[in-house]
């Protein structure tokens, strides 16, 4: 069985063929672009939000080093050094000594006169 078709007819399929193709290639390719677009307009407003989040990063970080060295300037204000503390206690120590000598030196004193 052989078909036989005029030239005008073959000419005919072709066309219909190429532009059934053609039409379907068109089709997927908008549908491509279509997906395309919406992958980077999501990614870009992935990028948009990333960049918001890192910016408020920063600022709790600055805020964070600000808060840490206020404490850095307020630490000698609120808190005595160890050697200071040793320090003033001997001090205090020594002069409640010097105090108690006294007193036994007054005491002996009037042990004496009475």
């Amino acid at each position: 069985m052989t078909i036989q078709l005029e030239v005008y007819q073959f000419i005919m399929i072709l066309i219909a063929v190429l532009s059934t193709v053609i039409g379907t290639v068109k089709i997927l390719w908008s549908r491509i672009e279509k997906s395309l677009d919406q992958n980077f307009s999501m990614t870009n407003q992935n990028i948009d939000e990333v960049a918001k989040q890192a910016a408020k990063g920063q600022e709790e970080v600055r805020a964070l080093e600000r808060q840490f060295l206020e404490f850095k300037a307020d630490m000698p204000f609120r808190y005595i050094a160890r050697d200071d503390y040793i320090r003033g206690q001997t001090i205090i120590e020594a002069k409640l000594d010097a105090v108690a000598d006294k007193l036994e030196k007054v005491q002996i004193k009037q042990g004496i006169q009475s």
